[in-house]
């Protein structure tokens, strides 16, 4: 696709222009001259997914995407760029002062909102407002751990919960986790907390998102891991609440160093789009011929998109002794290797969700093994069992071994 390539004046905020129109595209350009928006590249057409995938790393502050000539494609192409670069500020642009589009550009992911001819001072605004997000949020975004199972039952939520718990201790970082289990989720009462708003608020309300409205809705353990639950009350929920998904995700980036999603019962849309910005994608299976049957069918749809790379698999409920079907056998269906094993202590793990006192607050065999995923989840090096010494193992053994018997 046909671009040209300036380069930035010193101090200035680079931009991308996607605009269609020629005559607009010019008039665009003459405004920028007077900013403080260099301007980097320009686009004469709307660009496909497949080209935005390939430049996400364009380090263009700003994308501006004008509405006029394709509204539905341009929304198309600010959702994805919103969903690939979260640091990406996008400002939509149209000849119409019209609320109804506003609202759908914002929903899409758009921070500001340009109408033409641009009244004066409306871009020094817009620039001035980018800027402002620039330097508070110079770090890189944060990392999105999603959680997926193979089938319903397998113990998702548990783990995830509890993963959330370990990586706060482990990190000291800002650990967000997202409950997406819109009619039944379980992580606000696995925490021994009640929820009065949930995730649901936050994407019909797209317009009104932001990181103030985001901190309201949040609730916050003593353990300083924040949670966005799911709603308190049964509903089918049959607005779009798939809009807000990449703007949501790219203010709990903005604003956490991790996000831990629960993918619960979210499917189509909003499923497709955490995949896609999954820093690491953990599947959540167990030794059951159904759940290893879904999980190759996962597998296999992910390395189809590439959305596997970042990929590691997780068998809840291992007994190595007891289990009808051995490990061989679930690496050979899911067609890689287990990256992690969680023992099957069902009755503690039930106990804990009961009382809303997480496995991962006190020591068990679970709580160790998620503590080691949190571990490399955030770079630190792993524990290593502790081995006593040889000579000791000797005698010890020698002094438990029973006689034999005739």
């Amino acid at each position: 696709m046909p671009d040209n390539q300036n380069s930035p004046r010193l101090n200035s905020l680079s931009v991308a222009l996607i605009v269609p129109d020629t005559t607009r595209r010019r008039s665009l350009v003459t405004a920028l001259a007077e900013s403080q928006l260099a301007l980097a590249r320009e686009f004469y057409a709307y660009p496909s997914s497949r080209d935005l995938l390939e430049n996400v790393s364009w380090g263009c502050a700003v994308v501006i995407v004008d509405l006029d000539a394709d509204v539905d494609r341009a929304i198309c192409v600010i959702e994805d760029i919103c969903r690939k670069n979260v640091a990406t500020t996008v400002m939509a642009y149209s000849s119409a002062n019209d609320p109804a589009l506003m609202r759908r550009s914002m929903h899409a992911g758009a921070r500001e909102f340009l109408v033409e001819p641009l009244l004066a001072g409306a871009l020094d605004d817009a620039v001035a407002r980018t800027s402002a997000r620039q330097r508070s949020h110079q770090k890189s975004p944060g990392k999105m751990l999603v959680f997926v199972p193979s089938k319903g039952g397998v113990g998702l939520t548990t783990i995830t919960t509890n993963f959330a718990l370990a990586l706060t201790k482990e990190s000291g970082a800002r650990v967000v986790v997202v409950d997406l289990d819109f009619q039944l989720g379980e992580i606000a009462l696995g925490l021994g907390l009640t929820s009065t708003f949930s995730v649901v608020d936050a994407m019909l309300n797209v317009a009104r998102l932001d990181r103030e409205f985001l901190a309201t809705i949040l609730l916050k353990h003593s353990t300083g891991l924040q949670v966005l639950s799911s709603p308190e009350d049964y509903n089918l929920f049959h607005a779009p609440i798939d809009q807000g998904v990449g703007k949501l995700f790219g203010i709990l980036r903005d604003e956490f160093d991790y996000v831990v999603v629960d993918t619960g019962t979210c499917h189509g849309n909003i499923q497709e789009s955490l995949f896609g910005m999954a820093d690491k994608l953990y599947l959540v299976s167990e030794m059951t011929f159904p759940s290893l049957r879904n999980g190759h069918r996962l597998v296999a749809f992910l390395s189809a998109r590439n959305w596997n790379r970042n990929l590691e698999v997780v068998l809840n409920r291992y007994n190595s002794r007891h289990a009808d079907l051995d490990e061989s056998i679930a690496t050979k269906a899911l067609a890689r290797p287990i990256d992690w094993r969680i023992p099957n202590i069902y009755a503690a793990a039930r106990a804990a969700e009961d009382s809303g006192v997480p496995l991962a607050m006190g020591d068990s065999s679970i709580s160790r093994v998620v503590t080691q995923m949190a571990k490399a989840a955030c770079g630190k090096p792993l524990t290593t069992e502790k081995k006593t010494h040889w000579l000791f193992d000797f005698f010890r053994s020698r002094t438990v071994r029973e006689p034999s018997r005739i």
